[in-house]
């Protein structure tokens, strides 16, 4: 074998144990945030969560959707507009947590035939 083959045979294999190198260290971080995100990922996103229900802007933004819901039942012009307001501010309701929802709106639910 001539020095010039041994060279590129040299070359060659290099690349490709640093190829497969490479390869092992993508497949190890790939692992290493899959890991995290099963583990310390559903913690963090229920902290993430917490912390943005319990915004002002949350709070100012949910107050603000009830009372456009509340507004849109008092100039609905048929039971049927009226029912589908209803309907979607129970949704509305059910999904923000209980602390947030104010009383006027528990109240009207319960006035107007909704549940809480």
């Amino acid at each position: 074998m001539s020095e010039q083959e041994t060279s590129v045979g040299m070359i060659l294999g290099g690349i490709l144990g640093g190829a497969i190198v490479l390869a092992g260290v993508v497949f190890w971080v790939h692992a290493c945030v899959v890991a995290d995100d099963a583990t310390l990922g559903r913690e963090e996103a229920t902290v993430q969560r917490r912390n943005f229900e319990e915004s002002a802007s949350y709070r100012a933004g949910l107050r603000r959707d009830f009372d456009e819901l509340m507004l849109s039942y008092a100039k609905a012009r048929s039971d049927d507009e009226r029912s589908a307001v209803l309907s979607v501010l129970r949704h509305r309701v059910e999904g923000a947590p209980p602390d947030a929802v104010p009383q006027d709106v528990v109240d009207f639910l319960k006035k107007n035939g909704g549940s809480k």
